[in-house]
């Protein structure tokens, strides 16, 4: 898998969205796991791991690479959750715009290793998430979480 090179990638992102994958991760104790990101865009907040899906790559290996890449897990999907665009306006007029598909994936094991991208690790249930998220994406997918946990 070739990398883009940084200078051409920052170009794309001004110009087309970019699909990505982000990822409902939870345990056995139904405790949902959140990163907090270290770079743009939505740096400091707490984030869904997840990321750019590659060119010949499904939207599913993506879940598993991003999984093992960000958190060093390994899971299962459980169900796709739906498709959104994602348009960030971030500080110094740098927006981004992603269409990024939610997935459900289940680990066993909750001892996670991140990776540089991200600064820290949390496990919550859903409810304490959302007492102190900003983000309107992420608190919009965890209250569907919650919803359809309710509905269970």
């Amino acid at each position: 898998m070739k990398n883009i090179p940084d200078e051409l990638y920052s170009r794309i992102l001004k110009i087309i969205p970019i699909a990505c994958v982000d990822l409902i991760v939870t345990n056995s104790k139904r405790e949902i796991l959140l990163l907090k990101r270290k770079n743009t865009p939505a740096k400091d907040e707490w984030w869904f791991p997840g990321g750019r899906v590659h060119f010949m790559e499904t939207r599913e290996d993506a879940v598993g690479r991003k999984l093992r890449e960000e958190c060093g897990l390994q899971g299962k999907i459980v169900k796709e959750i739906g498709t959104y665009d994602l348009i960030l306006d971030e500080e110094n007029n740098n927006p981004s715009h992603a269409i990024t598909t939610v997935f459900h994936v289940e680990v066993n094991n909750d001892k996670v290793a991140i990776d540089n991208q991200s600064v820290e690790y949390e496990w919550r249930l859903c409810n304490g998430w959302l007492k102190n998220i900003k983000s309107p994406f992420v608190r919009m997918i965890l209250q569907k979480v919650k919803e359809t946990d309710a509905a269970k």
